[in-house]
């Protein structure tokens, strides 16, 4: 996927949260809300054709063209993650944890959720 800008993913977050197909002036209003900023409707329209330019969201519909998302957040979120993964830890999840966790050592309750992701991850 593209890189998504700050707004981009502002907007992305408005249509995810609908979960469904949103009008252009339901996703203005939802924008504005969510993020207290008091956005035109050419504002809004121009990033909307840059992301369907960039294949993030997608429009149909006549006179009333509705949008949604062509990635769900889940999806999202683990690309995003997988990318700084492998930047800034090489793709290793031990180098990231040992370097999030500061060298400090873990309490029990830590560990053991630690222990419970790692047999689901690997059952998968």
């Amino acid at each position: 996927m593209l890189s998504i800008s700050d707004s981009e993913l502002e907007i992305l977050e408005v249509l995810w949260g609908k979960g469904g197909p949103m009008t252009f002036g339901e996703l203005l209003k939802g924008f504005n809300a969510k993020t207290g900023r008091d956005w035109k409707k050419q504002t809004l329209g121009t990033f909307l054709t840059r992301m369907q330019y960039k294949g993030q969201v997608e429009a149909f519909g006549g006179t009333r063209k509705q949008y949604q998302p062509c990635i769900s957040r889940e999806e999202y979120v683990k690309e995003i993650s997988r990318k700084f993964l492998d930047k800034y830890y090489e793709g290793s999840f031990a180098k990231m944890f040992a370097a999030l966790s500061g060298g400090d050592e873990l309490d029990r309750d830590k560990s053991g959720e630690l222990r419970r992701m790692l047999r689901e991850w690997e059952r998968e």
